[in-house]
């Protein structure tokens, strides 16, 4: 019996131990979270919203939920002295008090009204104030890239949609009684944000360049495009469209004809005389024209009965290729372009990216060239000088520009880098295209002196276009109505001129000539981007 005892002493004992054990396991240890638990069981979430990747740029600049918003919530079934509410609700969102009074009324979880005036007085039980990011501000950058959200989708918010959206949200938490049917107003409201994973794009735009690019076409009213690629990967730095338009009033434009949802920087115009680095490369490369060759222009070149005149008829007398660059000299390119042929110009348009998809993940052109057929006779003089079936996109002549800057090599233009984290870390890599030889070094090299004498020769067209650092480059004015003395202006060139790092590309739509209009935007841009 003593044994039994003593036996039963000790079980109890044990068992005396783990509950004490387990209690202070429950009690301590695990304190936290059955506290929530608890806790949980006492609360309904409202849903207030949804949480999206951010689009950054290369230095993991956000260009998407830059901005907060201020607004007050109403919880209608936490507030008792609805007239005295919809009063102070009024005060802050100038929304007449009968219209809030109304709101309350109905069965809502909780109304949301944005605040209009700020007021400094304390609010009653069941009304809070609470900041939410917008997606898009009223100065957002990069619109035509980013794109934007709604019925319809555009740009990397539509390309990358699955990647952005997420299951994790932002939610009021309202404490409630046991039945879960009142609220305990005594215990206010909190805002509960959801864990889950979420993943944002990271672009090779840079901030700051955009910024540049954008703030200089606005500031000059610019209707058209600027691109900037950096020369030694290709990446795309910057890229901008005008007219702009407002990524948070989307209908407002659906019935417009004025272009604002058209990317520009990657939509095909004629080109003008900024085909002529083509021809000029086709011609050295082949070997049929040097430097030494001579060219006698006289205002005016007939092929068959079809007349093509210099700018204004003005007669350049004897120039070689240089001068003729450097002038812009049409008479010179069509005999250029004769003596090379034009299947030799559009093998080297091809080779430089013209009629190629580069698989960017934004809608773009990729140009227009003749078909061979369409280059006999008078043909050749319309492909010679960027005209006819011609088109190129703004993107497509910076990269042109920038394989002649990066010693005849193409980098593939790149718009997006990674798909990264919260912390910035990468998840997935879209790594560059393989790079590829367009020209001999030594071609590209004669090409980048040219493209300098137009910007320092007394008579070239491009000197608007020098900087401090040296640049270098071509115009362009794309015939649109010759009895409206109506042209597309280009400029596309580089800068420095000694390193090249900048590849600029500049189209004015229906703007003056090359030279006048967008040359002096090239120069401020360029300007500006050296110095940051």
């Amino acid at each position: 019996m003593e044994k039994r005892i003593v036996f039963l002493r000790i079980v109890l004992a044990l068992m005396i131990f783990i509950l004490a054990g387990r209690l202070f396991y429950i009690q301590v240890v695990k304190y936290n979270f059955y506290s929530e638990k608890a806790m949980e069981q006492r609360i309904k979430s409202f849903k207030i919203s949804e949480k999206r990747g951010d689009i950054y740029d290369r230095n993991m600049i956000p260009f998407t939920d830059r901005d907060y918003k201020e607004y007050v919530f109403a919880i209608p079934k936490m507030i008792n002295d609805k007239k005295r509410a919809a009063e102070i609700l009024s005060k802050i969102t100038e929304i007449s008090s009968e219209k809030i009074k109304e709101d309350l009324k109905r069965n809502k979880d909780y109304i949301r009204y944005e605040i209009r005036r700020d007021v400094d007085f304390s609010l009653p039980v069941g009304i809070f104030k609470l900041e939410l990011p917008q997606r898009y501000s009223s100065n957002s950058l990069a619109r035509h890239v980013i794109g934007y959200l709604g019925d319809k989708k555009m740009g990397l918010e539509e390309s990358f949609d699955e990647v952005l959206t997420t299951d994790a949200s932002d939610s009021i938490a309202v404490f409630t009684d046991g039945s879960r049917n009142d609220y305990i107003k005594g215990l206010g409201v909190k805002i509960q944000t959801a864990h889950d994973k979420v993943f944002g794009v990271k672009t090779t735009l840079d901030y700051h360049i955009q910024k540049v690019v954008e703030d200089v076409l606005d500031r000059h009213r610019i209707e058209g495009a600027a691109v900037v690629l950096e020369v030694k990967t290709g990446n795309i730095l910057a890229m901008a469209s005008r007219p702009n338009f407002d990524q948070n009033r989307i209908e407002d434009y659906l019935k417009s004809s004025n272009e604002e949802f058209i990317n520009k920087a990657v939509s095909g115009y004629p080109p003008g005389s900024i085909f002529k680095i083509i021809v000029a490369a086709a011609a050295l490369e082949s070997g049929k024209v040097s430097l030494e060759d001579t060219f006698y222009c006289s205002g005016s070149y007939d092929i068959n009965g079809v007349v093509f005149h210099d700018f204004r008829g003005e007669s350049h007398g004897l120039i070689n290729i240089v001068k003729g660059f450097a002038v812009s000299c049409n008479t010179t390119f069509i005999r250029l372009g004769e003596i090379t042929g034009a299947k030799a110009i559009l093998d080297m348009a091809r080779k430089f990216g013209i009629e190629k998809d580069d698989g960017l993940p934004i809608p773009e052109q990729v140009g227009r060239l003749p078909k061979l057929s369409d280059t006999y006779g008078a043909g050749i003089g319309n492909l010679s000088i960027g005209q006819g079936e011609v088109l190129m996109t703004p993107l497509q002549a910076a990269d042109i520009v920038a394989t002649i800057a990066n010693d005849g090599i193409r980098n593939v233009p790149r718009l997006v880098e990674a798909v990264v984290d919260e912390k910035g870390e990468e998840v997935k890599r879209f790594p560059p295209r393989e790079s590829y030889r367009v020209l001999e070094s030594d071609t590209a090299k004669i090409l980048r002196y040219m493209m300098r004498q137009v910007v320092v020769d007394p008579e070239g067209t491009g000197k608007r276009a020098e900087t401090f650092c040296k640049s270098a480059g071509k115009t362009g004015s794309a015939e649109v109505n010759k009895e409206l003395n109506i042209y597309h202006a280009w400029f596309v060139g580089f800068v420095p001129y000694e390193n090249p790092k900048y590849s600029i590309a500049v189209f004015v739509k229906n703007g003056d000539t090359g030279g006048i209009k967008a040359a002096p935007i090239f120069k401020e841009i360029a300007e500006e981007i050296i110095k940051y």
